[in-house]
C-alpha cells in the first residue's frame, strides 16, 4: 500500500512517533511520503522510502496548499492519507476530490481545552468548528489518541462511532536513546512541563505548593514551557509566598525534557483538561511517577496508586496532599518508580506500541473496513 502522512519533522514526541510509524510501515514492504510544512527544500527527498515533500506553507491552510496536495496525488496513486493538526483540512477534502480510498484524520486536541485556552469564542472559532464538521464527514476515519478525544469527538463535531478509533503516542525508549545524567537525581526537585495556558492548570500546582512550604521549604518546581500565563504564573507565586521555590526554565529541546524528569522525584500534570498528555508518559518513560489530575487521558495512562496519583482536578487541597504522601515516603516513590518504567515499556514503547499501531491501520486500512464519507 502507499501511505501519505502529513505531520512536522522535528525532535518532538508527536514527529518522532509519525516518523517510526513511517518506518515499520516501510519495513513491511509499503511505500511512505511523509509530507511535511514550510517549503523546506534541505528535508526533501522525493526519492526515498520514506519520500518527504514539503507544503508550500509553513501552515498549509492556504489556496496553494491544495493545489499542491490536488498535484501530489494525480502524480502518485495512494491507498491512504493521514493528516495531522491543520493539514486534516486539505487531507480530507482533496483527498475525497482525487478518490484515494482511506482519508484519516488524528484527533489531538479536546475542544474543551480550546476553549479554556480562548475563553472568548470568537466568529472565527465558531466558523472553524463548524468547518471541521464538514471536513470530519470527508474522512473515512478518525483516530483519537485516547478514548476521552473519542468522546469529544462525537459530542462536539457528531462524529459516528463506526468512524472512530483510538491509538495512543508512543515514544523511543530513552534509557536506551541517550538519556543520561545530565542533572543530578535531586530529592527535593518536582517538575511540571506543559505550554503555559489556562487548561494546563500550573495555577492549581502553585497554590498547592504554598500550603507545603512551610513544612518543607526544601521543595522546588521546574516550570518547563512557555506561553501566555507566565507572567500572572510568577506574580500568583509571589503572592502564594512560593515565589523563590518556583523556576521557570522556558522552552527546552525534547531530550532536556526528558532529562530534567528523570532526575526529579516526580511529576505533576495539573492539566483541567487534556486529551492524552505526552508529558505523562515521557515521565513514565524515565521512572519517574506522575502526580496528574483525573481528567481525559490522563486517568487512562495512570494508574492511581501504582504509578502516581489522581487527584480531582482544580482541587488544591487535594492535589497538596497527594503531592505530601508521594513526597513523605520513599519507599513509595521507589516502588511508583518501577511500576512507571515497567507500565511505559508494556505499554508506550517504541518499536512495539509501533507495530501494534501498524498491525491496527493495515487492518483499518483494508477494503472491508472502509466507511462511506
Amino acid at each position: 500500500m502507499r501511505f501519505l502522512i502529513a505531520i512536522n519533522l522535528g525532535p518532538g514526541a508527536v514527529s518522532q512517533h509519525f516518523t517510526a510509524l513511517a518506518k515499520e510501515l516501510v519495513d513491511r514492504g509499503n511505500q511512505v511520503v511523509l509530507l511535511c510544512p514550510g517549503r523546506r527544500h534541505d528535508l526533501e527527498e522525493p526519492d526515498g522510502n520514506p519520500a518527504i515533500y514539503t507544503w508550500p506553507s509553513h501552515r498549509p491552510t492556504l489556496l496553494r496548499d491544495g493545489i499542491f496536495l490536488h498535484r501530489l496525488l494525480a502524480k502518485k496513486r495512494f491507498d491512504c492519507l493521514i493528516g495531522n493538526f491543520v493539514a486534516v483540512n486539505w487531507i480530507c477534502l482533496v483527498g475525497a476530490a482525487a478518490r484515494v480510498p482511506h482519508r484519516i484524520a488524528w484527533y489531538h486536541t479536546l475542544s474543551t481545552q480550546i476553549d479554556q485556552d480562548a475563553p472568548r469564542r470568537t466568529v472565527r472559532g465558531s466558523m472553524q468548528r463548524i468547518r471541521k464538521r464538514l471536513v470530519y464527514k470527508f474522512a473515512t476515519a478518525i483516530v483519537g489518541n485516547s478514548r476521552a478525544a473519542i468522546l469529544d469527538l462525537r459530542k462536539t463535531y457528531g462524529v459516528p462511532a463506526r468512524k472512530c478509533h483510538v491509538l495512543g503516542f508512543a515514544l523511543p525508549d530513552p534509557m536506551l536513546n541517550g538519556v543520561s545524567e545530565m542533572f543530578p537525581k535531586t530529592p527535593r526537585k518536582i517538575v511540571c512541563a506543559g505550554r503555559l495556558h489556562a487548561s494546563k492548570g500550573q495555577d492549581v500546582l502553585i497554590q498547592a505548593l504554598g500550603k507545603l512550604i512551610g513544612a518543607h521549604p526544601e521543595l522546588s518546581v521546574e516550570f518547563l514551557g512557555v506561553g501566555p500565563m507566565r507572567a500572572g504564573l510568577e506574580a500568583l507565586a509571589t503572592t502564594s509566598g512560593v515565589r523563590p521555590n518556583c523556576e521557570f526554565i522556558g522552552a527546552v529541546p525534547h531530550h532536556e525534557v526528558l532529562e530534567r524528569m528523570r532526575a526529579a522525584s516526580f511529576t505533576v500534570v495539573p492539566s483541567r483538561t487534556e486529551a492524552f498528555g505526552l508529558v505523562n508518559i515521557e515521565s513514565l518513560s524515565v521512572g519517574t511517577p506522575v502526580v496528574g489530575s483525573r481528567v481525559g487521558g490522563i486517568e487512562e495512562i495512570i494508574n492511581d496508586g501504582l504509578d502516581g496519583f489522581l487527584f480531582k482536578p482544580g482541587d488544591v487541597g487535594d492535589l497538596a496532599d497527594k503531592m505530601l504522601l508521594l513526597w513523605e515516603d520513599h519507599e513509595l516513590r521507589s516502588r511508583m518508580s518501577l511500576n512507571a518504567r515497567n507500565k511505559f515499556l508494556a505499554e508506550f514503547a517504541q518499536p512495539e506500541a509501533t507495530r501494534r499501531q501498524a498491525d491496527y491501520l493495515l487492518t483499518l486500512t483494508k477494503p472491508e473496513h472502509l466507511s462511506n464519507a
